[in-house]
C-alpha cells in the first residue's frame, strides 16, 4: 500500500480541491456507455466471466490515470496511491496486471464470500486504495445515486455497470462514475472513458 503525499500549494488543483472540499456533497457522477465489444469477445472466446474480465479492464485504466489514484488524508492531505484495487459488495479484489492471475484470485475470493455465513467483509474492504465497484447486471441505466459516507472524510471513486447492450453487435455498457470533484472533474473521467474504450 504505498503512496505519495501531494505538495498541496504547487497542485495545480489547489484551488479546486480547497473549494469543492468545503461542499456538503462534494461528489459529482456521470453515467454513459462505453464499447466493450473487444473484452466481451475475449471473455466469450476463453469461455470466461464478462464480469471479471471488465472489472480488471476497468482497474486497469484506472490505474492508468492518477486522478482515480488521489485520496483525501485528514482534512488538508492529499496522497496518491500507486496502486488502486477493487471492491465488489463484501469483496476485495486485488488488482494484478496479468488478467488471468488477477481471475484465478478473483475466483477465489468470490468463493470465500459465497461458503460465509452473515456479512462477511473483507479485511480490506475498508481501505483507501480502491474503487467500489458494483455492478448491476439486470437492466440497462441512464442515471444512477451512489451511496457516500460524507461524514467519514470518503474521496474514494464509486464505478458502477449496468445490463449489456446490443447494437447491431457493438456491445456497449453503461458505467456509472461517482468521484469527488476536489480530486477531479470531467475531464479526467473522459480520459478515462477514452482509455476504457481502447483494448
Amino acid at each position: 500500500m504505498t503512496k505519495t503525499k501531494l505538495n498541496i500549494e504547487s497542485w495545480n488543483r489547489k484551488e479546486h480541491f480547497r473549494f469543492f472540499s468545503a461542499f456538503d456533497d462534494p461528489f459529482f457522477g456521470i453515467t454513459t456507455n462505453v464499447d466493450f465489444t473487444t473484452i466481451y469477445l475475449e471473455a466469450k472466446h476463453d469461455s470466461q466471466s464478462f464480469f471479471l474480465y471488465s472489472l480488471h479492464h476497468i482497474l486497469t485504466k484506472a490505474n492508468e490515470t492518477d486522478e482515480f489514484k488521489l485520496r483525501i488524508e485528514g482534512e488538508n492531505s492529499v496522497v496518491k496511491y500507486d496502486t488502486i484495487h477493487g471492491t465488489f459488495g463484501f469483496a476485495f479484489f486485488e488488482y494484478i496486471p496479468d488478467r488471468n492471475d488477477f481471475i484465478q484470485q478473483a475466483i477465489q475470493e468470490i468463493t470465500r464470500v459465497k461458503n460465509s455465513t452473515g456479512l462477511s467483509f473483507s479485511k480490506n474492504t475498508g481501505r483507501e486504495d480502491v474503487i467500489r465497484y458494483s455492478s448491476i447486471p439486470w437492466f440497462s441505466f441512464s442515471e444512477m445515486k451512489h451511496a457516500v459516507s460524507f461524514k467519514n472524510g470518503d474521496s474514494v471513486p464509486r464505478i458502477s455497470t449496468g445490463k449489456l447492450i446490443d447494437t447491431n453487435g457493438k456491445m456497449l455498457l453503461p458505467i456509472s462514475i461517482c468521484a469527488h470533484h476536489g480530486l477531479m472533474d470531467g475531464k479526467h473521467v473522459a480520459q478515462f472513458l477514452n482509455k476504457l474504450s481502447e483494448p
